[in-house]
């Protein structure tokens, strides 16, 4: 399913006009994605559809919507997981948490998450434009306006540097970007053996060790230090690898 669904996300992603409002779809149902596709798509509103977290974080990568419309029930990494996520990194971008699960207990989680509006399906047509439309109209949000990069911690992949929230610089090495990348994709948190395949490269393991691993993570600490904001560190999961203390957004620029 993911390898002819994949196409077709991204090929319903590509013919948007880049000038409307966007909304960015996160549900891993093809035919619910279409369907709410087309409703966005009636209501004069670009749209972007992603069928998990890391599709939906790849996409942010290179844009970033008005409003992001999550499902609670996706692969690898949910909903709520994913709210608080953006909710963190884009603090005005608006979420639209919509699912079948009607407890009042997960509405609560919904919006102590972040989502900013949440919806049982199914949904009418009418009602989904209408909310999209209020939350464009919360944040003053006209069709020619975007809205502004947001403050926080982006690693840029082809320049190889790191931002700070404060727009402070910190140049990188290929291997300190490679596991500043591996780590900000991680779900939780990254091992040990992940990061020494992914700093390898093409070469064999035995050539990038624990032992060039702890050293490369030592430098990076170092330099992480000198920032300004002092908040952003790579924490020590003991025994098994390492996590970030801070959501970081990778740009591919």
């Amino acid at each position: 399913m993911k390898t002819q669904n994949n196409q077709a996300f991204e090929t319903q992603s590509s013919a948007q006009s880049p000038s409307a409002p966007s909304v960015l779809l996160v549900e891993d149902n093809l035919r619910v994605s279409d369907e709410l596709a087309l409703v966005l798509e009636s209501g004069g509103y670009s749209t972007r559809c992603a069928y998990d977290g890391e599709h939906m974080r790849s996409l942010l990568s290179v844009y970033t919507p008005n409003v992001v419309m999550l499902d609670l029930n996706l692969p690898s990494e949910d909903g709520i997981s994913l709210c608080k996520w953006l909710r963190g990194v884009y603090p005005n971008i608006g979420i639209v948490m919509l699912t079948a699960r009607v407890m009042g207990s997960d509405r609560a989680e919904g919006y102590q998450a972040g989502a900013d509006v949440y919806l049982t399906k199914p949904t009418r047509p009418e009602e989904i434009l209408a909310v999209v439309r209020n939350l464009l109209r919360r944040n003053d949000k006209s069709d020619s306006i975007q809205i502004s990069e947001p403050m926080c911690w982006s690693l840029h992949l082809k320049s190889m540097y790191l931002t700070s929230p404060e727009s402070d610089v910190l140049s990188l090495t290929p291997k300190e970007t490679v596991a500043l990348k591996t780590l900000a994709q991680s779900l939780s948190h990254c091992t040990y053996d992940d990061l020494i395949d992914k700093l390898g490269g093409e070469t064999s393991k035995s050539s990038f060790d624990k032992v060039r691993l702890e050293v490369l993570i030592s430098r990076l600490r170092t330099k992480l230090f000198n920032f300004k904001e002092k908040a952003f560190e790579i924490k020590t999961i003991h025994g098994t690898g390492y996590r970030l203390t801070r959501a970081l957004v990778v740009r591919e620029r």
